[in-house]
């Protein structure tokens, strides 16, 4: 539908009116939003705070009555059932948990209150393993074994009169019932308005330990986000299905409690304030809508007058204009602006019509569906028309039975917003045919096609021209021969691309400034000017041998022609010149003769017996070196035959060669030449010579034969004699222990001793010809690859490799040295000698490890403990995993080897270092740095407390009295400990660390350990 500019105004300024309104409502509603869900959170994170440090304080308060009754537990309690029974009558716990339990300190429980009929054994549980190593513990929310319910286990050590840890006493929570948990799950957090508790643990990867669904208990949840809770839960509360959840920690179980208000219940008086505001934007839209109708109607009565006429005036351009010109308003401004507009249309319309009947070009108008509505005279007489075919125009000319099929192409195409250019065939109603160029461009109105206007020219006495001058042009630049125009004056006007090659000219370079004096030398010219042009200018046409200038200015000879060029008149316009090369043709006939006479030279001159042999096997040429072989006359010897020549005895053997060769085939032969006089070991060649068609004879018939004898007595003795030297070499090679082989510049191997065979339990055959990559491991060829480059490059090169085997390890040294060619110029290859070292590496390796233990405890020294620091903080910072390190030493290690004697401190030194070594894991590293000072590392912990849990076990571990030559000790130890995860930071820092914490164990009475929970690098904790 159609809108009216009344219309449009109405609906853009009640827009604009009710934007605005909306705006001022929008934001009045935000801020009360804004400030009703702060006073909400405020309150409730009050209520939430107020939670917490109440939950906080039972839970402290139920594991302190544990830990006092722990108090009334002895040893006679772990083992007699009576005294457990009255444990559980007096102790008092029962009203406060749901279970209790004494436990041993293998983690097999003795006893459960209530009592449980299977065994129970909970020595892999993390809190009873802190509770066993003498500190209190809550654990994380998990699934009894007892009961096999969600519970809460709260553990806390039986301690005897000497410190010593008897067992644990652990108490339950279950999660299920109404006690301080189970209760707070049912209790409601607000008046009535769905508000509730629950209760998650912290850390990455939180779960539920109270809940008022019961299924959700020990489900994990997903963990906030790192950074300010309160600003990401004011974020989601301004979604509107969001919850409004509060947070505060419980500091004893480091769990967090969340009061959470449904958001249906939290946005209800807003969503009610919000429905009244729309209702009252929606009567005031209305309101203003109908106003601004009214008052635009009253503004738009001239423009609708002006709006009318000018849908007349369209209709009817020379339609006198009724409109108030005379009015002093602005609808008499808008009708004398449109009188003068359309008077100078009109004016403009009469001058083009005038320009437009004179033009030579067809010029056209047509409709969005191709009808012309507009043609010259120009365009009826190059198509051959009537006015009354005008609009039809040319597709009048086109055969009946493809013009609808043409008619629906020129519609498609001018309904298209880009410009045409056609070339079209065209047979007139005189039965000429004209080929016509049209270019036309789109008519837009408001960016749609309503037509288009274009030229017509006609086109065919060019495209003939054109067509003959491209024939002739591609004649010409196809053509070996060199093509050559010049106007009267001897001026280049053309010059093809034979002759511009020929002349050393680029395809694209100018030719206007040269004359035929830059062709040719200048006594070509002379004779161009006294005889070629007057001899022209009196046939038209002149025949001979000249000479032109080549690309580098030398002289080459060609035959040439030179046409002349007339008009219509009979004067010369411009000459044209076709010259060929004619050098090679003169060159080839003095070669000729050359060639025969170089051929001879050659000949006579080679220490071989070449021959000419005719069908019938008699000698038509022999060259000088049968005189000096045979001492006969080779003029005598032409016409003589092959049998007449050598004799009898020699023919019956070479005859069946000598007859094969006349049936066609090529032949290679050894055999031996007697004479009375030598002895000689010759090879023979037999070459048939073959007829050519036209020769007398068929094609391919052959009608003699080519002999060529050379003298290989020497060569074959060297052969045997190279034969025997590599047969000894080979013996050689054989006998070494090591591999020794040849490889090819191609990385092939070409020779393998025996050791090969040994080695891969293959035979040596099964080397030659293969390439090195395929007969090593990928991972050997990728190691041995940039040495067998330079060897290749012609550098020898030594290297050693590691190689896994079934047994171990295996090392190998080999040495690979370049073979160069006889010249020295190019590497052939190189040769390859592989040495087992494995024995030697094995007594290395044993030294070395040797030389990194310390000979009195059997731990590692101080060298073998930096290195594997180092090794370690290198692992720790490619995975970020956590490392720790402990400094330790014995409390008045000093005293004992002054009371006891340094022997007996030497033993009291192995001790403590076996029992240190019991102590820890079989991946942690003891070292002894010297005297009684000891580190330890510890490599992938999940957690600081693990590392702070063993410092502990080895605090107790080592109070134990030592039992040294039949005589009891009793000694403590004091630990620093220091934590890395990877940075920047140095082996001599971390130790520093550490040992600073041992410092401050000493300083801190001895026997306990100090642990520095900020790492080195970044300040983390």
């Amino acid at each position: 539908m159609r809108l009216t500019l009344r219309t449009k105004a109405a609906l853009l300024t009640t827009s604009l009116v009710l934007c605005l309104v909306g705006t001022a409502g929008w934001w009045q509603y935000q801020q009360l939003s804004s400030e009703y869900v702060a006073l909400m959170r405020k309150q409730q994170q009050a209520l939430t705070d107020t939670a917490a440090a109440d939950l906080d304080y039972k839970l402290g308060t139920h594991l302190a009555v544990l830990a006092r009754a722990a108090h009334g537990v002895s040893a006679q309690t772990l083992s007699q059932a009576a005294a457990q029974q009255r444990f559980f009558a007096e102790s008092g716990l029962r009203p406060m948990f749901d279970g209790v339990a004494l436990i041993a300190l293998d983690g097999s429980v003795i006893v459960n209150d209530p009592p449980n009929g299977k065994p129970l054994n909970i020595g892999d549980r993390e809190y009873f393993q802190q509770a066993r190593d003498g500190l209190p513990a809550v654990s994380p929310p998990l699934l009894a074994r007892s009961v096999n319910r969600p519970a809460v286990l709260m553990a806390v050590p039986v301690k005897a009169a000497d410190g010593r840890v008897l067992g644990v006493l652990s108490a339950g929570l279950d999660l299920h019932r109404p006690n301080v948990l189970g209760a707070l799950s049912r209790a409601g957090a607000g008046n009535g308005d769905g508000r509730y508790y629950e209760i998650v643990t912290r850390g990455a990867a939180p779960v539920t330990v109270m809940h008022p669904d019961p299924r959700r208990l020990l489900q994990p949840v997903a963990p906030p986000e790192p950074g300010d809770r309160v600003d990401r839960a004011v974020r989601t509360d301004r979604a509107e299905q969001a919850d409004l959840t509060t947070r505060a920690t419980i500091a004893s179980t480091d769990w967090e409690l969340r009061v959470v208000l449904p958001a249906r219940a939290a946005r209800a008086p807003l969503e009610v304030a919000r429905q009244a505001l729309w209702a009252q934007l929606f009567w005031l839209g209305l309101a203003c809508a109908a106003l601004v109708w009214l008052a635009t109607g009253w503004l738009m009565r001239p423009l609708e007058a002006l709006s009318a006429t000018m849908r007349d005036v369209r209709g009817n351009p020379d339609r006198p204009i009724r409109l108030d010109i005379a009015a002093d308003d602005e609808r008499g401004d808008l009708a004398r602006e449109f009188n003068a507009l359309m008077r100078e249309l009109r004016d403009q319309r009469d001058q083009m019509a005038a320009v437009t009947d004179a033009s030579p070009l067809g010029l056209f108008r047509s409709d969005a569906d191709g009808r012309l509505s507009y043609v010259n005279e120009a365009y009826l007489a190059i198509h051959g028309l009537s006015r009354e075919e005008a609009a039809e125009g040319w597709l009048s000319l086109v055969r009946e039975d493809i013009r609808e099929r043409v008619r629906e192409d020129w519609r498609r195409q001018v309904r298209e917003a880009a410009p045409l250019q056609l070339t079209r065939q065209l047979r007139r109603r005189d039965g000429a045919e004209v080929l016509v160029s049209l270019r036309s461009r789109p008519v837009l109105a408001e960016g749609r096609v309503v037509g288009h206007v274009g030229t017509v020219s006609d086109i065919t006495e060019r495209a003939r021209a054109e067509r003959a001058l491209r024939t002739l042009t591609a004649v010409f630049d196809a053509t070996t021969d060199y093509v050559v125009q010049t106007d009267f004056h001897g001026r280049l006007i053309y010059l093809n691309p034979a002759g511009r090659r020929r002349c050393g000219l680029a395809p694209d370079a100018p030719i206007e400034h040269l004359t035929i004096a830059d062709l040719s030398p200048p006594h070509a010219v002379e004779r161009h000017r006294l005889e070629i042009v007057p001899a022209t200018l009196a046939h038209g046409i002149w025949v001979g041998e000249t000479v032109m200038w080549g690309a580098e200015r030398h002289e080459v000879p060609v035959s040439h022609m030179v046409i002349a060029h007339r008009d219509k008149h009979g004067r010369v316009e411009y000459f044209s010149a076709v010259m060929r090369d004619i050098s090679q043709a003169q060159a080839a006939e003095k070669a000729l003769r050359e060639s025969e006479h170089r051929l001879r030279m050659v000949a006579d001159n080679l220490p071989v017996l070449i021959s000419y042999l005719d069908r019938e096997l008699r000698f038509r040429f022999v060259n000088k070196t049968y005189r000096e072989w045979f001492g006969v006359d080779a003029a005598g010897q032409l016409g003589m035959t092959v049998r007449q020549f050598y004799g009898e005895q020699a023919w019956n053997a070479i005859e069946p060669n000598m007859q094969a060769a006349l049936a066609g085939r090529q032949l290679s032969y050894e055999r031996d030449m007697v004479r009375p006089e030598w002895r000689r070991r010759v090879h023979v060649t037999l070459v048939p010579d073959r007829s050519e068609e036209g020769e007398g004879g068929e094609a391919g018939e052959v009608v003699g034969l080519f002999t060529l004898i050379a003298d290989v007595t020497s060569f074959r003795a060297a052969e045997q004699a190279l034969q025997e030297s590599e047969a000894r070499l080979r013996t050689v090679a054989d006998a070494l222990p090591m591999r020794v082989a040849y490889v090819d510049a191609e990385e092939r191997y070409r020779f393998n001793n025996l050791a090969y065979e040994r080695d891969f339990s293959k035979p040596r055959e099964a080397f030659h010809g293969h390439t090195m990559r395929e007969v090593m491991s990928e991972a050997a060829y990728r190691a041995a690859e940039p040495h067998i480059r330079r060897a290749l490059a012609g550098e020898p090169t030594t290297f050693q490799s590691e190689i896994a085997r079934g047994d171990g390890f295996a090392w190998h040294e080999a040495h690979y040295v370049p073979q160069f060619a006889a010249d020295g110029s190019t590497v052939l290859g190189f040769h390859v000698v592989v040495t087992d070292i494995t024995r030697q590496k094995v007594e290395e390796r044993r030294l070395v490890e040797l030389a990194r233990v310390d000979t009195l405890t059997g731990v590692v020294n101080r060298a073998g403990f930096e290195l594997r620091l180092a090794e370690a903080m290198e692992r720790s910072r490619a995975t970020a995993a956590l490392m720790a390190l402990m400094y330790l030493d014995i409390d008045g290690f000093k005293q004992i080897n002054d009371r006891l004697g340094h022997g007996t401190g030497d033993v009291l030194l192995r001790a403590f270092a076996g029992r240190l070594v019991q102590t820890l894991r079989s991946t942690d590293t003891v070292a002894r740095l010297g005297g009684d000072e000891f580190t330890v590392i510890m490599e992938g912990l999940p957690r600081a407390e693990v590392a702070a849990a063993v410092a502990a076990k080895i605090v107790a571990a080592m109070g134990q009295p030592f039992t040294l030559d039949e005589q009891s000790v009793r000694v403590t130890t004091s630990i620093g400990l220091a934590f890395f995860q990877g940075g920047a930071a140095t082996a001599a820092e971390l130790v520093k660390q550490a040992d600073q914490m041992l410092y401050e164990a000493k300083a801190a009475g001895r026997n306990n350990f100090q642990v520095n929970l900020r790492l080195i690098e970044g300040g983390r904790t």
